[in-house]
């Protein structure tokens, strides 16, 4: 039997991989700490001692990894969504280690992968159940916005 026949090959591989590659973030701290650890003291900081701000790497390099061995269909809805999340991955990887990305850039970083996953598939918020947002939720161009 093929590792593509395995109903949740994907789920698992993607995340043995993302599982593997956080532990491996945490046992080279010492090589990458200076860039990667986030400091223990600051208003929105609970951990105790310094920890890795980019398992985001992690999660993103377990999603790649499932992609390749889920079946077709299912490949064919997350490919658009990983393409999208890319530019506010980029800009947050890049926050993580030079702490030196504003918050602008990456608020429009990720406006940015909004608007490319409406792009790519076409999705958008129509509905949430309260009147007047439902109305502007029809206009497109707010519909774009409002979801990214």
């Amino acid at each position: 039997m093929s590792i593509y026949n395995l109903p949740l090959a994907g789920l698992e591989i993607g995340f043995a991989t993302s599982l593997i590659v956080s532990l491996l973030l945490v046992l080279t701290t010492r090589w990458h700490g200076r860039y990667s650890l986030d400091a223990t003291r600051g208003v929105q900081k609970f951990h105790i001692t310094p920890t890795p701000r980019i398992g985001g790497a992690a999660i993103m390099t377990g999603l790649w990894l499932a992609l390749g061995v889920l079946p077709q269909a299912q490949r064919d809805l997350l490919l658009p969504v990983l393409i999208a999340s890319l530019p506010a991955f980029v800009f947050g990887l890049a926050e993580d280690l030079t702490r030196t990305v504003s918050v602008r850039t990456r608020l429009l970083a990720t406006i940015g992968s909004g608007v490319v996953c409406w792009f790519l598939t076409g999705v958008t918020l129509q509905h949430t159940g309260l009147p007047l947002l439902d109305g502007m939720l029809g206009w497109l161009p707010f519909s774009v916005l409002f979801t990214a």
